[in-house]
């Protein structure tokens, strides 16, 4: 997520991100695609979750964050590979810089998850989530190491290829 907010800004200056999971989709066209003045979850109710959302500060799924808000909290740690834990680290992180979660009605924020098959977790997610506290100045945008290989414009998106290379 860091990598594609980096080489997208390099393209355009843009002002707001949705990072937005793949398997999420919108139950009500109300729920609008844009940036307040606060983060905002936008996936508040999901219908595997009993449309309920599992803590206070959770912001998994989807998230609507400015570009400046995003750099203030030096975007999303390096540190997980595969999945779990990146969204509570970034809630963590939110919280840490001052700025607070947002959210629309539970009868705006309503999504369906698609059915799909269940990736397997980070096995360090739990500590890098624990860990993530002491390293949120250093670990995120400003730490990055990654090479780019391809960018394709494409009409509705643009393709990048990259390799990581883990911090």
């Amino acid at each position: 997520m860091n990598v594609g907010t980096v080489e997208a800004l390099k393209i355009y200056n843009y002002q707001c991100f949705i990072f937005h999971d793949i398997d999420l989709l919108p139950e009500n066209d109300k729920n609008i695609y844009a940036c307040p003045d606060q983060p905002r979850h936008m996936s508040a109710e999901v219908n595997t979750l009993r449309y309920t959302i599992p803590a206070p500060t959770f912001v998994g799924g989807v998230l609507a964050i400015s570009v400046d808000q995003f750099k203030t909290v030096n975007g999303y740690s390096n540190k997980f590979l595969g999945w779990g834990g990146e969204d509570d680290d970034m809630s963590n992180r939110i919280l840490a810089s001052g700025l607070f979660v947002t959210r629309y009605p539970p009868s705006i924020g309503r999504y369906t998850m698609i059915h799909h098959k269940k990736s397997k977790p980070s096995p360090n997610r739990f500590q890098n989530v624990e860990d993530g506290k002491s390293r949120f100045r250093t670990d995120g945008l400003n730490s990055m190491n990654y090479k780019t290989l391809e960018i394709q414009l494409r009409p509705l998106y643009t393709w990048v290829y990259v390799d990581v290379y883990p911090s």
